[in-house]
């Protein structure tokens, strides 16, 4: 007889076309552990009263499908759900292409839309990762303004490759400003970040709440004064207005200088009447190996799945972790039979994990005012929950329909006890923010929550070691950005 091994088994994920019907375009995952695949199968017995002291056969009377993963944090693993989790089309989605080729002159890809067009310009800089031959990989920097329709996005120094990796991808990275065109200016812990030419910040897909990097890869493409992180509180056609910003901001003319701002896709949860609003749901896929008696491959197709809860794991000393709860409404039995596109589901392409020592490039609760509460963490957990849940009806095994609760933001942190002032915002219930960023070479997630309030305050007392605080927080609608979690990707930052 054979066995099906746990080795031997792979698990990908197809984007629905509608509820329960999978896409055809599949994706593996590398998860660590899979706690929970596919269906829960309630059975009653009768049991009568009876002089046989036995029961009967009863029915089935109830099915529960879900799937539930945990796996390194990764910026694919990210970016494979992160939209569907906040309900969101991501600001500039579109930006994200797979080339088909790529040519003496530039990157293959499909036709460009007319939203599209307008940031694909001369000043354009696009990174460029997975590809077969190295000079094809990198930062790029548009060379001509990309029309509508155009099929190819321009760019110098390439070499010719016809067939590149199916998950080789170019994606939007930010934008470089001609020489002496930035200038900015901080007071008060707020920037001031101006163009005299090159730029129209209101047409590069820009969005208040969205952090950006000033300042490019190499010093050359810095101001003078440093570069670092802000996030967006203002955008006019010609200025930025930045706050939350990194030390390493100063005020600078911009004489000279030769300026990169480096972004790329942002979300954060919006209504559900608002244009950018996204239900999506996933077919989850598990591959057996060998599961019969002549050591046939059969597949197993949990469907209808949307995405309930997030956690983002940071801690002491180790890798940086993500799980992930879905709860669907059926699962089909194994089969021989596989769906449309599934044999050929991509690999992922930016799989490096993240520490938790060195990968972690800031994090930091603070008042609205952003005087500093603490900086220094032993470990933290952030959670998404969407409260999703199965809705039951007669004549249905399974769930018909699946409801959708409220998006919640949940921390639980263990930190050193080095401010009083914790303590005293815990017992007064202020408002406080926090923002955390990691990066490795495969980009960056700066995550923002705009506002939120300190629970809990239990202390620990190690022989030997610092004093330790517990604290939760919950998030809650920031009555400026109207949103409790904005979250910015970036394809590359120093």
């Amino acid at each position: 007889m054979s066995r099906s091994l746990t080795n031997k088994f792979s698990l990908s994920y197809a984007i629905e076309a509608s509820l329960g019907v999978a896409g055809t375009s599949w994706f593996l995952l590398e998860p660590n552990t899979i706690s929970t695949f596919g269906a829960t199968i309630t059975t009653v017995p009768r049991d009568p009263i009876s002089k046989t002291r036995q029961r009967k056969k009863g029915a089935v009377t109830d099915l529960d499908s879900a799937v539930e993963i945990e796996a390194d944090l990764t910026m694919s693993h990210l970016t494979d759900f992160i939209e569907a989790f906040f309900f969101v089309t991501a600001v500039n989605a579109d930006m994200v292409f797979n080339p088909s080729a790529v040519t003496g002159t530039g990157y293959t890809v499909p036709a460009i839309t007319a939203a599209q067009s307008p940031k694909l310009e001369t000043y354009t800089l696009m990174f460029a990762r997975g590809f077969t031959t190295a000079a094809n990989n990198g930062l790029k920097l548009v060379n001509a303004d990309i029309a509508t329709s155009a099929t190819e996005i321009t760019v110098t120094g390439l070499t010719v490759e016809a067939s590149p990796p199916a998950n080789a991808e170019l994606e939007y990275a930010g934008v470089r400003a001609a020489t002496s065109d930035l200038a900015i200016t901080v007071t008060s812990g707020v920037a001031t970040l101006v163009s005299s030419a090159t730029l129209n910040f209101t047409v590069l897909g820009l969005t208040v709440g969205q952090f950006i990097h000033v300042g490019g890869l190499l010093t050359a493409n810095q101001f003078s004064a440093g570069a670092g992180f802000g996030r967006i509180t203002s955008i006019t056609a010609t200025t930025l207005l930045l706050d939350k910003l990194d030390s390493t901001i100063a005020t600078d003319p911009g004489t000279g200088d030769t300026v990169d701002l480096l972004f790329g896709r942002f979300m954060r949860n919006v209504d559900v009447d608002d244009s950018e609003f996204l239900e999506r749901t996933f077919t989850f896929e598990g591959a057996f190996a060998d599961l019969d008696s002549v050591g046939t491959d059969e597949f197993e197709y949990a469907k209808g799945n949307f995405c309930n809860t997030m956690a983002f794991n940071l801690p002491l000393t180790d890798k940086a972790t993500i799980t992930f709860g879905f709860v669907g409404t059926d699962t089909d039995v194994p089969t021989t039979t596989r769906k449309t596109g599934a044999s050929t589901a991509k690999s992922p392409n930016k799989t490096a994990a993240f520490n938790t020592s060195s990968d972690i490039a800031r994090l930091r609760i603070t008042n609205v005012d952003e005087t500093g509460l603490t900086t220094d963490f032993k470990s933290l957990t952030l959670t998404i929950n969407n409260n999703v849940t199965p809705e039951k009806v007669l004549a249905t095994l399974g769930a018909k329909f699946i409801n959708t609760g409220n998006f919640d933001i949940d921390i639980e942190a263990q930190l050193l006890f080095t401010e009083g002032d914790v303590v005293a915002a815990i017992r007064n219930n202020t408002t406080v923010t926090m923002d955390f960023q990691v990066n490795n070479d495969d980009g960056a997630i700066y995550f923002d929550i705009p506002s939120m309030t300190l629970g809990g305050g239990g202390k620990d007392f190690p022989v030997d070691e610092s004093i330790l605080i517990n604290t939760t927080a919950q998030a809650f609608e920031d009555t400026t950005l109207l949103t409790s979690l904005g979250a910015s990707l970036f394809a590359v930052v120093p």
